[in-house]
């Protein structure tokens, strides 16, 4: 029986492996432990005596190993005004562990290029984005005294999966729905050991969010803002000085909140509060005087049907009304439900629910599992229109086209902020997943969706996704009939889960990761995640189905 596996495009390998360094000399080098971080310093070699045009190339890309001091061992590889001007910090293409492929050409071999294999690239904000190509570097050599050197060298750095995985370290960026309730997290990518790496990560906040996220979020940071010197640290408190286009294009009003979208983006690397100061004004702000916003919370225990009864499993009174006999009454096989009322369907049928009215139906041709949010906008898929999905609420009808390759939805999940559309389409064989940001008008009301954000491929047919965090999905999948889930970060890495060795008819997250993750069994067990391994539930009857919370 074939297990079902995250295919290889994946940034980094499944959580579990063995990641092997590249072999071969040019990528042998010391690895220094005695640092009181205990980060692991790699020390790879500077250029050597009589290397030839091949190994100045190869050595060069392999110091992007040791960003120590400004990646001085990669800039001993370099010449001229190359030594000075190069920007590391550019893009980070992270590639497989072939080897680059090195080619001379020119009279005098002072030109080279190096093709290679690309899984994925680090924009300069540290925003991750699949490519699965290859890509060709350009470089122009001299000899100076005799030695070969880099005189044009292609801007960022080049690392393989592994040393990847050794050096970069995932962290949280906060932007806000456009009604500024909600907080919308961001996954981005720095080096761990980076003397600069608060600054970097406030410079990253003011860029703005990645260009398939922007049309649904909003940030309070002024377009051409910036980092007027280095912020300064006093225990857990930082305070930022931006320049006065802060305050010429955004109102004063703009400051609290963008303190609470640092803070919020600092807190993984020690910062609690942060005061901002403008450029040419006294006084600062504080993250404190922030109102707090909605981090997409929801209730841990699990929500089912049982019988004609829906409740929470766990102990406790459920905070969602019971309309256990009218999902009963319909026959219905899945439910998700928000502030404003839940969206039921029996495979064929989709009714809006709330408590106290008859159902009302919303489509008698639904596809994939229909979602909702919070004010009760639905987004589902008819049979025939594989083009577009359609927003309803209160009988209204938006039609939003689907971007091509992302049509013939088998599942698909709205966050719990409404601002992005978890997405799987499946050949049978082998299934996508994207992200699409969900664009409004100033009411809530759905407009249109962004361009697809590309995830790792999982093999199988896929049936289910649902959001286990704000960044992550876990996608159900079904291949030589296995079932077999795995759970797959926004922007992050990539994990495969044990296989729960029954069938699964259906998933549902929490909000905290894997540990709040349900799975249905075929035959009504509630199975969660414990130690590794899938447990049923006791004490329960086969239960109808399990409620996706918003």
């Amino acid at each position: 029986m074939k297990r079902i596996l995250i295919a290889l495009v994946a940034v980094l390998g499944l959580v579990g492996c063995v990641a092997i360094p590249d072999a071969g000399p040019v990528v042998e080098g010391q690895v220094d432990t005695d640092q009181q971080s205990n980060e692991l310093l790699f020390l790879p070699p500077g250029p050597q005596e009589g290397a030839t045009q091949e190994e100045i190339i190869l050595g060069f890309l392999t110091a992007a190993i040791n960003p120590s001091d400004d990646f001085e061992v990669a800039r001993e590889y370099l010449a001229g005004l190359a030594a000075a001007t190069w920007n590391p910090n550019a893009r980070v293409i992270v590639r497989s562990g072939v080897q680059p492929e090195i080619s001379l050409s020119g009279e005098t071999e002072t030109e080279a290029s190096a093709v290679v294999s690309a899984l994925s690239e680090l924009d300069a904000g540290g925003a991750l984005q699949l490519t699965g190509d290859d890509r060709m570097l350009e470089f122009a050599l001299e000899q100076i005294e005799g030695q070969w050197r880099i005189v044009e060298a292609p801007e960022g750095i080049v690392l393989s999966a592994y040393y990847f995985d050794q050096l970069f370290r995932a962290h949280t960026l906060s932007w806000l729905t456009p009604d500024g309730t909600r907080a919308v997290p961001e996954v981005r990518w720095f080096e761990r050991t980076a003397s600069t790496l608060k600054e970097r990560i406030v410079d990253a906040l003011l860029r703005g969010p990645s260009a398939w996220l922007a049309p649904a979020v909003t940030t309070n940071a002024a377009p051409d803002a910036a980092l007027v010197g280095p912020p300064r640290i006093t225990g857990t408190t930082m305070t930022i000085t931006l320049s006065a286009m802060q305050l010429e294009q955004l109102p004063p009003a703009s400051l609290v909140p963008l303190a609470a979208q640092l803070a919020r983006s600092l807190q993984d690397v020690g910062v609690r509060e942060v005061r901002v100061e403008v450029e040419g004004t006294s006084g600062f702000i504080s993250s404190a005087e922030a109102a707090a916003v909605d981090q997409g919370s929801v209730d841990q225990r699990p929500l089912v049907l049982e019988g004609t009864a829906l409740r929470s499993v766990g102990g406790g009174t459920s905070t969602i009304d019971d309309v256990g006999p009218t999902l009963a009454a319909i026959g219905a096989t899945s439910f998700t439900v928000g502030a404003a009322g839940g969206i039921a369907s029996t495979g064929t049928t989709a009714a809006w629910i709330v408590p106290g009215a008859e159902p009302e139906v919303v489509s008698t041709a639904v596809g994939a599992v229909p979602t909702v949010d919070d004010s009760g906008w639905v987004l589902l898929q008819e049979r025939g229109a594989a083009q577009r999905l359609v927003a309803w609420h209160d009988g209204e009808r938006v039609e939003l086209p689907l971007p091509p390759g992302s049509n013939e939805i088998a599942a698909m999940e709205l966050s719990r902020d409404g601002t992005r559309l978890a997405v799987v389409t499946s050949d049978g064989s082998t299934s996508d997943v994207w992200v699409l940001a969900v664009v409004r008008d100033v009411d809530g009301r759905p407009l249109r969706l962004g361009e697809p954000y590309p995830m790792p491929t999982v093999e199988g047919a896929g049936s289910d996704i649902t959001w286990v965090s704000p960044t992550q999905v876990a996608v159900l999948a079904t291949d030589d009939d296995a079932s077999q889930i795995a759970v797959l970060t926004i922007g992050g890495v990539s994990e495969q889960l044990p296989n729960p060795n029954l069938a699964v008819r259906a998933i549902v997250g929490g909000s905290e990761g894997t540990a709040t993750l349900r799975a249905m069994g075929a035959e009504g067990a509630l199975l969660s995640l414990r130690d590794r391994v899938w447990s049923a539930a006791n004490g329960l009857d086969p239960i109808q189905l399990i409620v996706t919370q918003q």
